[in-house]
């Protein structure tokens, strides 16, 4: 496989680093050395909807970029700007080895290994619950995490707290119960699946888990 086959000319790529910093920039040119993108558009920072981080400071940084094949599928690779003809609006990327693209998994969400803060809310009928609990794993499409107690409702609603650099990014959520296992004599295991959640917040999520997994790779 080559280069060319998964990037093509006026091919949109989305372009984030860890402090939640966004641009889309399309394809004007490439070869094995850079990718050249133009008509670049900035998009949200986490931190603050009115700051956003000059490019000149993201090109002392590794970034992320995220686009889609013509197999449609979705990939992505890590990479860093190495030029911004700002008045060109003109961005140079690093062009990836091809066996560092990662094709990211539509149908089935990438799960990793992750301890994050969650707040969890239940309540049914007369009952009402609040917990702050740590995740074992996560995922575009829910979460696990243990408890010493059974907590098996069928209804959850919560905050989950993703790392964006020094910042913690809320991700609120409606899940539903997936399973509750016990696994030893003081542990239980509650996998949930989100219901309801933000297209945006998914996103986060999900480039979270393909950045941890590609820096457990290297």
């Amino acid at each position: 496989m080559k280069l060319q086959n998964y990037i093509f000319a006026n091919q949109y790529l989305d372009v984030q680093d860890d402090e939640g910093n966004m641009f889309v920039g399309r394809v004007e040119a490439f070869d094995e050395e850079a990718i050249t993108l133009a008509d670049i558009t900035r998009l949200d920072h986490i931190s603050s909807a009115n700051e956003k981080l000059p490019l000149s400071e993201m090109m002392k940084k590794e970034v992320f970029a995220f686009f889609i094949g013509n197999n449609k599928m979705k990939y992505q690779f890590r990479t860093k700007i190495t030029r911004a003809n700002t008045d060109q609006f003109q961005i140079h990327l690093k062009s990836p080895a091809v066996e560092d693209i990662i094709k990211i998994q539509n149908r089935d969400y990438l799960r990793i290994s992750s301890s994050l803060r969650c707040d969890l809310n239940v309540s049914e009928m007369d009952e009402e619950l609040k917990l702050q609990i740590y995740t074992h794993d996560i995922s575009g499409g829910g979460l696990s995490f243990y408890s010493r107690q059974p907590i098996e409702y069928n209804k959850y609603t919560g905050t989950l707290y993703l790392y964006k650099g020094d910042n913690e990014l809320p991700l609120p959520f409606k899940a539903d119960l997936v399973y509750m296992n016990q696994v030893d004599d003081q542990r239980y295991k509650i996998a949930l699946k989100y219901s309801d959640i933000k297209e945006q917040h998914r996103n986060h999520i999900i480039r979270y888990a393909i950045q941890e997994q590609v820096r457990f790779r290297k």
